[in-house]
């Protein structure tokens, strides 16, 4: 179909052009946004997952569920009531992000990393369910023994790994989290979870 403009209107397709131009660009730097996912701290074994919420973030930790909203293109704040404290989150690349308190100018942000590989050997969607359920069991033991809780951490990371990555990366991370447990709890140690760590 084929529709005729006016003459007067052909004057605006240059302007048409520009607005069409700054909503595509628009759209391409959303595109280049916080990944929904699981992220784990650089250099450590605390993790979030995180998912979308409209145009924003909604942030779910071991204990409590925090809504991020959009302070920028590629940042999102939270106010806690509770610690009177904003946090944010910023956009690095597809696969990093960075967590700071805005309000404090010194701040020195955590940087944490997406959990999970290339798609190559997936993990079966019905052993992903199994992995979550593990996941969730040590968790959930963070709290009921604090007195290993980074090891409970550990194991939950590993078992959300497993359920989220191929097989050969799953297998380096818990390589890589055997160690730092024989270096917590001495070498030659049993695995606190062997199903996920052997």
């Amino acid at each position: 179909m084929h529709i005729r403009h006016p003459r007067g209107r052909r004057a605006s397709r240059p302007l048409l052009a520009t607005a069409l131009l700054t909503v595509l660009a628009s759209a391409t730097a959303f595109a280049a946004d916080i990944t929904p996912g699981t992220y784990m701290l650089e250099g450590g074994s605390y993790t979030i997952t995180i998912d979308r919420n409209g145009d924003g973030l909604v942030v779910h930790e071991p204990n409590k569920d925090s809504p991020y909203t959009r302070f920028d293109d590629d940042e999102f704040h939270f106010w806690n009531e509770n610690t009177q404290t904003n946090y944010g989150l910023r956009y690095v690349d597809a696969r990093t992000i960075e967590a700071f308190k805005p309000d404090i100018p010194d701040n020195v942000p955590s940087r944490l990393v997406l959990m999970g590989g290339s798609t190559d050997a997936v993990v079966e969607s019905a052993d992903s369910g199994r992995w979550e359920q593990l996941a969730e069991q040590y968790s959930a033991r963070i709290e009921g023994d604090p007195d290993n809780a980074q090891a409970w951490s550990a194991c939950a990371a590993v078992a959300m790994k497993r359920g989220i990555s191929t097989v050969a990366d799953a297998d380096a991370y818990a390589a890589q989290m055997k160690q730092m447990l024989a270096l917590m709890m001495g070498e030659g140690s049993a695995s606190p979870c062997p199903e996920v760590i052997p």
